[in-house]
């Protein structure tokens, strides 16, 4: 989306790894309410692509869909949420050691993504 800041276009974009379509709707909902735009990626293959080609301002990923070769490279958006099943603590652990943060359980999604675009937003546009 596009936001005049300082007298000059300022362009946010958010992509989301997620293959679930009960959570895919919940995000482009919550996401929708917060006035952003989400691209959905269903594949980890999607979602490199389009980091490479397009280099997003954040993104979200499920992470039970990485594996731990993937997280070097998902780093490279500035601000990366993720979330997954409470009980996989070696998968939460292996994502905040690579730079995925904040975490959240699947259960704790709807509370905390709208707060975090636009927390994350406000700062991109400060």
């Amino acid at each position: 989306m596009k936001y005049l800041y300082s007298g000059k276009a300022v362009d946010i974009s958010v992509v989301a790894l997620v293959a679930d379509l009960f959570f895919a709707e919940r995000v482009m909902k919550i996401a929708e309410t917060v006035g952003e735009d989400v691209t959905m990626c269903g594949t980890v293959k999607e979602l490199r692509d389009y980091i490479t080609q397009k280099h997003p301002d954040m993104a979200l990923v499920d992470l039970s869909l990485l594996g731990d070769d993937d997280l070097p490279w998902v780093k490279e958006v500035p601000h990366v949420a993720g979330f997954g099943p409470h009980v996989d603590r070696t998968r939460f652990q292996s994502a905040k050691a690579g730079g995925i943060y904040p975490l959240w359980a699947n259960s704790a999604l709807s509370q905390r993504l709208g707060p975090w675009i636009v927390a994350t937003r406000t700062t991109r546009l400060s």
